[in-house]
């Protein structure tokens, strides 16, 4: 029995693949916000640099919306979608000379490895989210900015990529050197 439900996680039959395409489609939508996130910073930039030059009044608050709340959104949001679709960097020289199942079980145990390392940075973001969201704090000047809402982007994304990473070393072998298109997706 065991060495089915393995057989099944393995080629992606069963519960495991379900939880994974459902994970895709948060991947898809997580990705999705970033964008759109990407798409508001380049208005704003280029609406104040319109309004800065052709009228000499800059909006005094575009630049510190998007560096400190737009940006982080628009990096972190995406990442585990963007691993899943091989926007990693690998050096695989050395990986390349091994056994295949050697290879495997080398880069299960990487990736197993470096979730646990990136769940640790998403719980102490979420920790230091939680700690400037109950202070209160505010990054003050023509607008007074809540510092908590820069940060809430980060345990989100990152813990995002943390999952990808747990389910990438237990799925199917063929998920391990990312590079899929999103088709399957959406359906």
């Amino acid at each position: 029995m065991n060495q089915t439900i393995a057989k099944a996680a393995i080629t992606g039959d069963g519960m495991f693949c379900r939880i994974d395409h459902a994970f895709r489609k948060i991947e898809l939508a997580a990705a999705i916000v970033g964008a759109t996130l990407m798409l508001a910073t380049m208005v704003l930039i280029s609406f104040d640099a319109l309004l800065r030059y052709t009228f000499n009044a800059p909006l005094s608050f575009a630049f510190y919306l998007t560096e400190n709340y737009l940006m982080v959104g628009m990096m972190t949001l995406p990442l585990a979608w963007g691993f899943r679709r091989g926007g990693f960097i690998r050096i695989s020289a050395f990986v390349q000379l091994m056994p295949e199942t050697i290879r495997e079980m080398f880069l299960r145990a990487g990736l197993l490895s470096g979730s646990a390392y990136v769940a640790v940075l998403a719980w102490l973001a979420g920790i230091h989210f939680i700690e400037v969201y109950e202070s209160g704090d505010v990054q003050m000047g023509v607008i007074d900015w809540p510092v908590s809402w820069s940060w809430v982007w980060v345990p989100i994304g990152v813990g995002l990529l943390a999952v990808r990473l747990v389910l990438m070393a237990f799925g199917p072998s063929r998920d391990l050197q990312g590079n899929h298109d999103d088709a399957e997706d959406l359906t």
